[in-house]
């Protein structure tokens, strides 16, 4: 993935009910991460639900990737943070608007279409 700004993070709320949210993002080592707040309703339902689904916003480019989401250890935080701050200029250990939890996403699926690729369904590429 490039220097994309943001993607659509789907988690279901405990009624079942979907909940859609743009986020900021880092993609590292082949793990998604964000931050979010531990009061939102997404942190909420990953609580509930580690299975969520992330995409680029781009609908001629479609990347969706399906995985498990947890809080990220203490020692990833820290080498996260710096990435947030380069692609972002937004360091979430110092913004005291919220309490910030730092979520990993372990992908095990992805699917692309578009820019090219002519299934209508999509290719698994993992």
């Amino acid at each position: 993935m490039g220097r994309e700004t943001t993607i659509w993070l789907a988690t279901v709320r405990f009624d079942g009910r979907p909940h859609l949210a743009p986020l900021w993002f880092i993609w590292l080592d082949g793990k998604i991460y964000f931050a979010t707040g531990s009061d939102t309703q997404k942190f909420v339902n990953m609580y509930h639900n580690q299975a969520v689904s992330l995409s680029l916003p781009d609908p001629q480019s479609v990347v969706i990737i399906e995985g498990e989401a947890h809080v990220a250890d203490r020692g990833t935080v820290d080498v996260l943070a710096d990435y947030f701050y380069h692609k972002y200029e937004w360091d979430f250990r110092y913004d005291n608007s919220t309490t910030w939890r730092l979520i990993e996403v372990t992908p095990f699926k992805i699917l692309v279409w578009g820019d090219g690729y002519e299934e209508a369904d999509g290719i698994r590429v993992l």
